[in-house]
């Protein structure tokens, strides 16, 4: 072979060397890019997500406090309402039972006492 064959073989294995550094450079270059887009989206993902969270909480929070609210009216309506209903039931109760008493008692001692007189 001829030196000038050779310096042209040379030649040839430096240019794809360069090329093949040079395919490097480029594939790293996007590698990196690729990966800052990334970490981007996923910081700002991580932040609309933290929003969506805290605004998701906000509302149920809220959700619940009228919940409890109406929970607590309803509970009050129902203990006035028992406790009207507990009133004439001792009323009916103490009626009851003074009648019982009366009939028992308080007509005797009427009789008794027309009977002395």
């Amino acid at each position: 072979m001829s030196i000038k064959v050779i310096d042209y073989i040379k030649d040839i294995e430096v240019q794809i060397e360069y090329s093949r550094r040079e395919f490097e450079e480029t594939i790293q270059f996007i590698e990196n890019n690729l990966r800052k887009e990334v970490d981007e989206l996923k910081r700002v993902y991580q932040a609309d997500l933290a929003d969506y969270s805290e605004r998701k909480t906000s509302d149920l929070d809220a959700r619940l406090a009228a919940e409890e609210e109406q929970l607590a009216q309803e509970f009050t309506q129902k203990k006035a309402a028992l406790e009207v209903q507990f009133e004439q039931q001792k009323d009916q109760i103490v009626d009851r039972i003074l009648k019982e008493v009366l009939n028992q008692y308080g007509y005797r001692q009427n009789e008794e006492a027309d009977a002395l007189s």
